[in-house]
């Protein structure tokens, strides 16, 4: 059954992706049939061009957006302009408890999710209730203490942000590289001591800065870890939008204070929708502003941060032949 299953992944990451070699990724954030069925009909409703999603099954939770890290690629550090805070453990479970419909949760939107003193509590909760429960980190904060805690809870996916080999990561993170490269180990060495089934993937930025790192990067971490992706840097590479963004037929993000936008590029809250804490996010997913932004996007007449935003067309990955057409068109604009 599971050799079907990535054969079945293999087709669906080259069809959309252009990039097989993401289908194990695909089939860790798709263990439920369901969850894909779902996602799968939304998509049919995009080719079909109609404003319309059939099921929200996946939703960003910004549990926290602080971060003790003042990466100079990153919006929290130089351009959110935002209020900062933490999202209220009442909140969290009053958004579990009353959407009950949702397969699949990011503990992550802007901010290191690990410096909320209740992340732990909200894994477990989300786990015992059948979610699929992800996040991001910058692997700082995972000691032995934390690597344990997520992974009894029930954490099914781990992504930890590091960018380029040692030299360009401590002068991009002001973190120490053996310190970060130790934090992964040990929660690897922990994985295995507990028996847990915990996807982990470490994932890197690309940009002008990173991108001559790619494979040094790759061979670094794609023998340690389940993945190594590469993912575009906001508003940055020289790709001119193409598509419609897949993500509005799919999920919703709900910042810390409740407030929901479509996706997490729009990390100062500009595109805002509604209010979690007072509205069902099924009724925000299909509400008049969700459905002009999709017809916006499906005659592709996008404006504002859609115009300027790429990073989904790869859905949060980057080829390798990606990055050699990015490196091309960098070359090409630096000649001009």
């Amino acid at each position: 059954m599971k050799n079907w299953k990535l054969l079945f992944f293999r087709f669906i990451s080259r069809l959309i992706l252009k990039d097989p070699a993401f289908s194990p990724s695909l089939m860790s954030r798709y263990q439920k049939w369901t969850l894909l069925w779902r996602e799968g009909m939304n998509q049919v409703g995009r080719w079909l061009r109609r404003p319309i999603a059939f099921y929200l099954t996946t939703v960003g939770l910004e549990t926290n957006n602080t971060c003790n890290l003042s990466c100079h690629h990153c919006p929290v550090s130089t351009e959110m302009t935002r209020s900062r805070g933490l999202m209220s453990w009442s909140f969290f479970r009053q958004l579990i408890d009353n959407n009950p419909y949702i397969y699949r949760i990011y503990l992550t939107n802007w901010g290191e999710p690990l410096l909320h003193p209740e992340i732990v509590d909200m894994v477990d909760y989300a786990h015992t209730r059948g979610i699929h429960v992800s996040l991001t980190t910058n692997g700082t904060l995972i000691d032995r203490k934390m690597g344990q805690a997520l992974l009894k809870a029930g954490l099914n996916l781990l992504k930890v942000s590091i960018d380029g080999g040692p030299k360009l990561y401590e002068k991009i993170r002001g973190y120490s590289y053996d310190r970060i490269k130790e934090n992964v180990y040990q929660f690897l060495r922990l994985r295995e001591e507990i028996g847990s089934s915990t996807w982990v993937e470490v994932t890197m930025v690309i940009y002008e800065e990173t991108i001559d790192e790619v494979k040094g990067f790759l061979n670094e971490w794609q023998n340690l870890v389940n993945a190594v992706n590469f993912q575009p840097r906001f508003f940055s590479l020289p790709r001119a939008r193409r598509t419609p963004c897949r993500d509005l037929w799919r999920l919703l993000v709900v910042l810390w204070d409740g407030r929901v936008t479509p996706c997490c590029v729009d990390y100062n809250g500009e595109l805002v929708l509604g209010r979690a804490d007072v509205q069902r996010l099924s009724d925000i997913f299909n509400s008049s502003s969700m459905r002009v932004l999709r017809k916006q996007h499906l005659r592709k007449k996008w404006s504002g941060l859609c115009a300027q935003c790429t990073y989904y067309e790869a859905d949060y990955h980057l080829s390798l032949e990606k990055i050699d057409e990015i490196k091309r068109n960098l070359r090409s604009k630096k000649r001009l």
